[in-house]
């Protein structure tokens, strides 16, 4: 029986429902103090289900109905991200373009549109709080700075370019690629490091442990390898998911691996051992999980057949 690092059993924890969405829930991000979760649909809308302060970290802190709505976002909200240290701000993604949010105030504090022939799919703050770089299915990476509201640069590549991640000192980005491979590139220049040969199908997923000594990469080939951030080598590979994978999220502490794709479970491992701790049944297929940044509660998202969606939460 596997433990959290709160000494709670992970089959004792609950598994909790938030409501308010009606279509697929294709996008989650917890706020930096990690009272606040925010989700996204094809709906012109964006909802937060906060924390009451007296449950902090435990299930019985979140309410169903959610605590409050954005509205005003374009058709589609393809991706949200939270500031890396304002648990106010939140950028989002939709078929128009970036819009920057005041979550205190439910208003959007600016919109830059994005001129791509495709969606644009996946965004990351640089950790200087100032930047963010975004990815498009155009394969172009667009780094925006948020002050000056402009485009700093746009580089467009002739691979597919998936999920990125920018490392704690702001000094490297990682990025998965359609070919298996996983870019690393100095940066804000973009000079490239090296590839490396990581799976044997696109990686769509690519995200820093909270210590930023490790990064993992997700691929359709049904693995997630964590690598060593110092050597760039390989520490341990999880293979005991049985479909493709979609996406995976590091826990607050590090010591837990979340997996979701597409197979209707999630499961969550040790992650430098790749051991089984624990599954999480699901209605339908995972399109979206986050572990909490400062407690041991995971977001999943998913849609049931039909049109109705579903966003949980897996806390003590």
């Amino acid at each position: 029986m596997v433990a959290a690092s709160s000494g709670t059993k992970l089959a004792d924890f609950q598994d909790i429902e938030l409501g308010g969405h009606d279509l697929k829930v294709n996008t989650l991000d917890w706020n930096c103090t990690g009272d606040c979760l925010a989700s996204g649909t094809p709906n012109p809308a964006l909802l937060l289900h906060r924390l009451q302060p007296s449950g902090l970290g435990r299930a019985d802190g979140l309410s169903a109905a959610p605590s409050q709505k954005l509205s005003g976002v374009a058709t589609n909200n393809f991706f949200v991200v939270w500031h890396p240290t304002d648990p106010d701000r939140l950028a989002s993604l939709d078929d128009q373009g970036v819009r920057i949010w005041d979550a205190r105030h439910a208003k959007v504090t600016m919109t830059l549109p994005l001129h791509n022939p495709k969606k644009l799919l996946y965004a990351v703050w640089v950790p200087n709080g100032h930047d963010i770089l975004v990815t498009s299915a155009s394969n172009i990476n667009t780094l925006i700075d948020v002050r000056k509201e402009a485009v700093i640069k746009a580089l467009p590549n002739d691979i597919e370019t998936n999920q990125a991640a920018i490392s704690p000192d702001g000094k490297t980005v990682m990025q998965g690629l359609g070919n298996g491979h996983v870019s690393v590139c100095d940066f804000p220049n973009f000079r490239p490091r090296t590839s490396l040969p990581a799976h044997m199908e696109r990686v769509v997923s690519c995200k820093f442990d909270p210590s930023g000594s490790y990064f993992l990469s997700g691929s359709h080939d049904s693995t997630v390898t964590v690598w060593d951030v110092h050597n760039l080598m390989p520490v341990t590979t999880h293979h005991n998911y049985d479909a493709a994978i979609n996406d995976a999220s590091f826990s607050h502490d590090s010591q837990l691996l979340a997996l979701g794709g597409e197979e209707q479970v999630i499961k969550i491992n040790e992650t430098m051992t790749g051991e089984l701790a624990h599954e999480i049944p699901c209605r339908s297929l995972p399109l979206a999980l986050c572990w909490n940044p400062q407690h041991m509660m995971l977001a999943y998202s998913g849609r049931d057949h039909g049109t109705s969606a579903y966003v949980n939460v897996f806390a003590p």
